[in-house]
């Protein structure tokens, strides 16, 4: 049984700034963590994550509609664009720079 199902629900753009110095890591994202997006739940590409002692960004759109829990890859080092993050992570932003993920 397939974990990931291909589909695209709108437009998203790349949130990465450079590939250079970037450091991502499997984490788990839960539905819980997803905002409806026209009947679907949906976590969007530079939302904030945030761990029991981490927090970083989501590097790719997930749809959690179907399953409770998936594997997503989280940004925790690097460079992003800035006017692509969400609300969440831009209020991070001194938190993000000291952790090493610069918004740009």
């Amino acid at each position: 049984m397939a974990l990931n199902k291909a589909f695209t629900y709108g437009e998203s753009e790349s949130i990465l700034d450079s590939e250079v110095g970037i450091v991502a890591k499997t984490r788990t994202a839960t539905q819980a963590m997803a905002k409806d997006a026209d009947g679907r739940k949906i976590i969007k590409a530079g939302a904030l994550y945030t761990g029991t002692s981490e927090f970083g960004v989501f590097l790719e759109d997930y749809d959690m509609t179907d399953t409770d829990k998936c594997p997503a890859a989280i940004i925790f080092q690097g460079r992003l664009k800035a006017d692509k993050v969400s609300a969440e992570a831009k209020a991070k932003k001194t938190a993000l720079a000291a952790a090493g993920l610069y918004l740009v």
